[in-house]
């Protein structure tokens, strides 16, 4: 929606700045028609003035009807009215036009593209103009409108020459600025080995400067050591390069740098407790793929123990004890608690990957928080949403802390990616017969009210069918399996139809038993790639756990994953806590970490149907 917006906004200041000319007539000034259309233009009253000129191209033919049908088309894309503006311009025959009106009509035909986020068609649109003939200024529409299209196209090779294409013609210092900082975002999405076999030249060319400091970013940030040496090389072949340093020295100085061959790992985890069971399987996992990947390096394992009156806990001791005996990284622990008083450690010397998250936004220099925060889940829910085009929902949780946490990280996502609620309603877990809350939420009794009115005003009896509320695109559910599986049938029951259903995986166990989970069916969840074994099965990890803990495995999966995703991610954290844009496959998604120091999981998508869980293509 953002990109949307921007596209729109710079256009109409585009063409804004065209309407305040003097409009070059296609024939005569002096018709009185036309005389009266230019009026209307120059007014503002772009809808009346594509009117007229919609009319005029009815009445003239040849070159004279397709400027008019130009024209009609930018007065509709003025006054916002995207598709008439498209009809009109679809009308063209092009080789009618002059050449500057031709150029006028590309541009109108990509920025009508991108605002439909159409990235093919926009380059499309833009081929029909020869650069090598364009006014400096005009070079620059077009190339700025291409750097658009390629981003929509994931055609980052392409975005980049043409931000390259960009920097010989910009002139003022804050739009250069801006131009290199995209540069850079569009060469950061590349690989190293795209960035070294497309680089456009050699030192101290400064287009190859560019692709050698990525280069040199993607390919050692893993190993800061070997990515300074590597910066200095840089510097000394590209001298005067205009790269700010920053770009680079904010990078050497980010992320962690835990050693390639590291010989000592920590893990914090407790030995008592309400979390005990939960450190259990995360520790199996983490043994596990120690195990399987044949490593060298030593586990050592701290007892977390916190105090279950003050809440205090020895994690600070504790982490301390692990760096004094070698640790080259520590893994938890895993209450939040202990992960936020951890947080205020005044020296984290050694990287952390907590398994929990705190609540605040902050990041904390070598704290990395890692989890199954459900409040993830709830925003992907909102993402997907917003992917399938829905505008407008309903959230159905239930009355409880943990209900409430899930439906409040929903509805501000979905808040944020443009989407409306409608209703939030709370359910009671201890009951069974849903229907006074579901009665409401569907909006049944409304249509029983109108029912009863109608009847009342005909004095007779009506056939009558309740209806389900309206203009509802779908409702998110928060849920536990056994709620999900009486909550399901009921919505159907109170009229819910065909409206798409969305969940966390929480309305899920883990475990596969269609005879259970038939109740399920049309529910779509996001969860973990490990709870599908067409996924999972060729992981040697995931088979250890499943032949060592045969009869838990299920229930125990996630959790599993949790700990399987910490230990692998070790390697990794050095380039994922330098780039965003990287991410690593894993047990739990697609891992990624953010400004924050926040672990990103992209999860999949799935749909109950006859009670399995189906991955959606």
């Amino acid at each position: 929606m953002f990109l949307k917006r921007s596209f729109w906004l710079s256009a109409i200041i585009l063409l804004s700045l065209t309407a305040c000319q003097p409009v070059q007539s296609p024939v005569s000034m002096t018709k009185p028609a036309q005389i009266e259309t230019v009026a209307s233009e120059l007014s503002g009253q772009y809808q009346q003035a594509a009117d007229e000129y919609a009319q005029l191209a009815t009445t003239n033919d040849g070159a004279e009807q397709a400027a008019y049908q130009l024209k009609a088309a930018q007065m509709y894309w003025q006054s916002g009215q995207v598709e008439l503006s498209q009809s009109q311009l679809d009308q063209i025959k092009l080789s009618l036009l002059d050449k500057s009106r031709r150029y006028d009509a590309a541009i109108l035909g990509a920025n009508i593209a991108l605002f439909n986020s159409e990235g093919e068609r926009a380059l499309e649109a833009l081929s029909a103009v020869q650069e090598k003939d364009l006014s400096a200024q005009n070079l620059k529409n077009v190339l700025k409108l291409k750097t658009d299209a390629y981003t929509l196209t994931g055609n980052w090779l392409e975005k980049a020459n043409t931000h390259l294409k960009l920097e010989k013609i910009l002139t003022d210092p804050e739009s250069l600025k801006n131009n290199r900082e995209a540069l850079w975002q569009a060469l950061m999405q590349m690989t190293p080995q795209a960035l070294d076999l497309f680089n456009p030249g050699y030192p101290p060319a400064e287009d190859s400067g560019w692709f050698a400091l990525a280069y040199n970013i993607k390919a050692y940030q893993d190993n800061p050591e070997v990515l300074a040496v590597a910066l200095e090389d840089w510097k000394r072949s590209y001298p005067n390069h205009p790269a700010d340093p920053a770009l680079y020295q904010k990078t050497l100085a980010a992320g962690t740098h835990i050693p390639k061959d590291i010989e000592n790992i920590a893990v914090l985890l407790p030995n008592s407790g309400p979390f005990v069971e939960a450190a259990k399987a995360i520790k199996d996992a983490i043994i596990a793929a120690q195990y399987v990947n044949g490593s060298t390096a030593q586990l050592h394992f701290y007892d977390i123990q916190t105090d279950a009156i003050s809440g205090q806990s020895n994690v600070l001791s504790q982490y301390d004890a692990a760096v004094a005996d070698g640790a080259g990284v520590v893994i938890g622990p895993l209450q939040k608690s202990s992960v936020e008083t951890l947080a205020t450690h005044p020296n984290l010397s050694v990287p952390v990957l907590a398994l929990n998250r705190t609540d605040g936004p902050e990041a904390y220099k070598n704290l990395y928080q890692f989890g199954l925060a459900p409040e993830d889940e709830a925003a992907a829910a909102a993402n997907y949403a917003k992917q399938l085009g829905y505008k407008r929902s309903i959230v159905l949780a239930p009355y409880n802390d943990w209900g409430q946490r899930i439906a409040s990280a929903f509805t501000n996502q979905w808040r944020k990616d443009g989407g409306t609620t409608l209703l939030v309603s709370n359910y009671n877990e201890a009951e069974n017969d849903f229907r006074e809350t579901l009665i409401p939420l569907m909006g049944l009794n409304e249509s029983e009210q109108r029912y009863k009115s109608l009847q009342g005003t005909l004095g007779r009896s009506l056939d009558f069918e309740p209806r389900r509320r309206e203009g509802v695109d779908f409702l998110f559910l928060v849920a536990r399996p056994l709620k999900a599986r009486q909550l399901v049938p009921q919505l159907k029951y109170h009229r819910s139809g065909q409206l798409p259903l969305l969940a966390t995986s929480h309305v899920y166990s883990g475990q596969s038993d269609p005879q259970q989970n038939i109740d399920l069916n049309d529910l779509i969840i996001c969860d973990i790639p490990w709870v599908f074994e067409e996924l999972a099965a060729e992981d040697p990890v995931y088979q250890a756990l499943k032949n060592q803990s045969p009869e838990n495995f299920a229930s125990a999966i996630r959790l599993y994953a949790l700990g399987v995703d910490a230990y692998k991610l070790i390697p990794q954290l050095n380039k994922l806590s330098r780039d965003p844009t990287s991410s690593m496959a894993g047990a739990t998604g697609t891992l990624s970490i953010n400004s924050q120091g926040h672990v990103i999981r992209k999860m999949l998508w799935a749909k109950f149907e006859q009670g399995e869980l189906k991955l959606i293509k």
